[in-house]
């Protein structure tokens, strides 16, 4: 049994390595395969059935994608709120199912991120409501170290996100249950400042807590603690185990333990750890129930089947990972002939998980197991029993349970804010590059390498990668990164580095600094930018340069800084092998875009050539002072709009390659298709960011070497090309 349960979850595993989404239509065929061995061959046929479950179960919830006009034209939307995301700036995020798509019926109903910018909607959850709106598939940027939006919002259940630009119906629901009890919640912690913390601890409700909340929880290694799991559920089962049993009845500890589970599980509102904890504790109370004894794997094996039979995306959901792993490690650890103390199982605990934790997250917090020694013991005898009890005094009202919750904000304001002193003031976060990162899963997965049979032939693999890590690079290379509708450019030698341009940054908090920049930065191993050249104050271009000068040493300011170098034509700079030469504007006009700094890079054989937001009229500029603009890699300026590229500077940079650093499914239509056909007539091979994800040119002799080729990664990454074309990836304009 235990087999095909493995294999199962292994088939529907396997979705997060397909590189298309396959047809189903032979789908017919591994299903007859899978039940005829499902004796003889259990490996084989608990594979394919769980790989025909992700398959169907992925096209029947697409399929809707394919409506037409979708993300290319305003739709009407019938939809009941699912989920309420109130924002700091005002907006708002709505998780909504959708029952209606133009008057269509649409079932399943698809689940959509919809945000609202203005007045507050006024929408609640459990509302239904009509609405204009435009809709997109699911699109991440894609850069080294970014985080996979796709992937996040398909391991949520979320096929689609747009934005409301106005409502036309609205009807309410009476709040009930779970909303009455938040009422009273809300009504009782008035005032208090730990309401946020005792909110997502007792409700799961984690939008009060602000970015600066988050990044400490993160520092320190203690996020999984407002993440209701293993630890809640198990807690408040163990509570009403030991009430039960004062009856001196077995059953009555079975019945009480899930019945204050399954009341703390609804009250949390049924998340991912939250489903995966309950489930287990299901499974081992009925055995219990039953007299029958299953070990430790077959239940975390049997709840991730029933999971993913429910679910299957939930693979693509990185909590849930983690949640089994945790599970995972701690029946390991458990399983010894010496049963572990707290320390040894605190220390076991993070050492196992160190792997995915660090290839998840790209770092690691060195206090994250002294402070969970403190911290699970406090919450699991102290502050999790009082908030339960406060929380059931919330059913004979908000006044009964006001004195509770008193207790606990003084005792959460307090360590809140020593938790926040010791994140400011050890800063224990610690971002790796890519490298350091290798080197310290294979440090730590050298052990088992060395237990297994071809253990011998480890030497020579451990070679040959010291060789391909030390081998040295390209002397220099381009990177145009994904930051959607705006530009941000990394050009590199070695360790040194000069960024071009910040991207923009938005009113929701959410800034291409921390998004793409500085992960990057961070993966390759760089911790100083020699320059940072900012080309204008258009803030697709600027937003993020004050903040990157506080988060990485800057040695150099050139360009639309407030103290800094302005930009003037005929300025030079050698920069290791790299000659910088400025060669636009000759003063400032007053034309933001006209006025943007023009930086030639090059190597005497090899150049790139950076235009910000340049027109035709600052392109004739530059051809009468006769620049030297011939380059054989061209950022389009303007982002490929019709206003610029004009065909004499097309034919004085004669590019090899040219990029158009547009967003995905952008509203100016960047790049236009004129300019595109200018540059298709002069022969260079043309490529787009918002299609192609980030651009990576290595200089090779006299010509450039494009490392990576088309959109990258898996299948939910390229849900514009499935839907378009039937998956093929994007292919650069020709």
């Amino acid at each position: 049994m235990d087999k095909r349960l493995f294999f199962f979850c292994a088939g529907v595993t396997s979705t997060l390595i397909w590189p298309w989404l396959p047809a189903r239509d032979p789908w017919l065929l591994p299903v007859i395969i899978g039940v005829v061995c499902w004796r003889s061959r259990p490996a084989l046929a608990g594979f394919l059935l769980g790989f025909v479950w992700v398959l169907c179960f992925s096209h029947w919830h697409l399929a809707w994608l394919k409506t037409p006009g979708m993300g290319e034209r305003s739709q009407l939307i019938t939809a009941s709120v699912v989920e309420v995301q109130p924002r700091l700036d005002g907006a708002s995020r709505l998780i909504v199912g959708l029952s209606h798509l133009d008057g269509q019926a649409l079932l399943p109903r698809p689940r959509v991120l919809l945000s609202w910018y203005g007045p507050e909607p006024g929408l609640q959850k459990g509302d239904s409501f009509s609405a204009i709106t435009r809709l997109y598939p699911p699109h991440a940027l894609v850069n080294p170290g970014s985080f996979n939006s796709a992937r996040w919002l398909l391991g949520q259940g979320i096929t689609a996100r747009g934005y409301i630009t106005g409502t036309l119906t609205h009807r309410q629901v009476a709040p009930a249950g779970r909303a009455t009890l938040l009422a009273r919640f809300d009504e009782a912690t008035r005032g208090l400042g730990a309401r946020p913390w005792l909110r997502a601890l007792g409700f799961g409700e984690r939008g009060g807590l602000s970015q600066q909340d988050w990044t400490m929880l993160r520092a320190l290694g203690v996020s999984h603690l407002f993440a209701i799991s293993g630890l809640h559920i198990g807690l408040v089962a163990g509570l009403g185990w030991l009430a039960g049993r004062f009856s001196g009845h077995h059953w009555a500890g079975v019945l009480a333990a899930l019945i204050l589970a399954s009341g703390y599980a609804w009250l949390a509102g049924f998340g991912v750890a939250t489903q995966r904890a309950l489930l287990m504790l299901v499974l081992w109370l009925g055995g219990l129930w039953w007299g029958r004894f299953w070990s430790g794997r077959r239940i975390l094996l049997l709840t991730m089947t029933l999971l993913l039979l429910f679910n299957p995306w939930l693979v693509l959901n990185q909590g849930f990972w983690l949640s089994v792993l945790a599970v995972a490690a701690l029946l390991w650890l458990a399983g010894g002939r010496v049963r572990p103390g707290l320390l040894r199982l605190q220390l076991g605990l993070g050492m196992l998980l160190l792997p995915p934790v660090l290839l998840w997250f790209g770092g690691l917090s060195w206090l994250s197991v002294p402070v969970n020694l403190v911290l699970i013991p406090l919450f699991s005898l102290l502050l999790i029993p009082l908030l339960l009890l406060a929380c059931a005094l919330l059913l004979m009202g908000p006044a009964a349970a006001a004195p509770v919750f008193w207790l606990l904000n003084a005792l959460f304001m307090p360590l809140m804010t020593a938790l926040h002193g010791l994140a400011e003031q050890f800063s224990p976060w610690t971002e790796l590059s890519a490298v350091a990162q290798g080197v310290i899963v294979l440090g730590l997965l050298l052990p088992l390498f060395m237990a297994l049979p071809a253990a011998r032939w480890l030497g020579l693999a451990l070679g040959w990668l010291a060789v391909l890590t030390l081998w040295p690079g390209p002397a220099w290379q381009v990177r145009v990164l994904d930051v959607g509708q705006g530009l941000s450019v990394l050009v590199t030698q070695g360790s040194r580095a000069l960024l071009y341009d910040t991207g923009n940054r938005f009113p929701s908090g959410f800034n291409m600094a921390d998004g793409v920049i500085l992960p990057l930065l961070a993966r390759l191993g760089i911790d100083e930018l020699d320059y940072l050249v900012v080309s204008h104050e258009d803030s697709d271009h600027s937003a993020n340069r004050d903040y990157l000068a506080t988060r990485v040493p800057v040695r150099h300011r050139w360009g639309a800084w407030p103290r800094g170098m302005p930009c003037r034509a005929g300025q030079q700079r050698q920069w290791g092998r790299l000659r910088l030469e400025m060669l636009w504007p000759e003063a400032l006009t007053g034309h933001r875009n006209n006025d943007s700094c023009v930086l030639r890079i090059s190597d005497g054989r090899l150049s790139v050539l950076l235009t910000g937001d340049i027109e035709a009229k600052a392109e004739q500029a530059l051809l009468v002072r006769n620049a030297a603009l011939e380059a054989g890699l061209l950022l389009s300026p303007h982002h490929g709009s019709r206003s610029s590229s004009s065909a004499g500077l097309i034919a004085a940079v004669a590019p090899q390659w040219v990029v158009h650093t547009a967003g995905f499914a952008n509203r100016w239509g960047f790049p236009a298709p004129a300019v595109v056909a200018r540059y298709r007539r002069a022969g260079a091979e043309q490529l787009i960011t918002g299609e192609q994800g980030m651009i990576q040119l290595a200089a090779n002799g006299t010509r450039w070497r494009r490392v990576g080729h088309g959109r990258p990664g898996p299948w939910y990454q390229r849900l514009v090309a499935w839907r378009e074309t039937g998956g093929t990836p994007a292919k650069p304009l020709e």
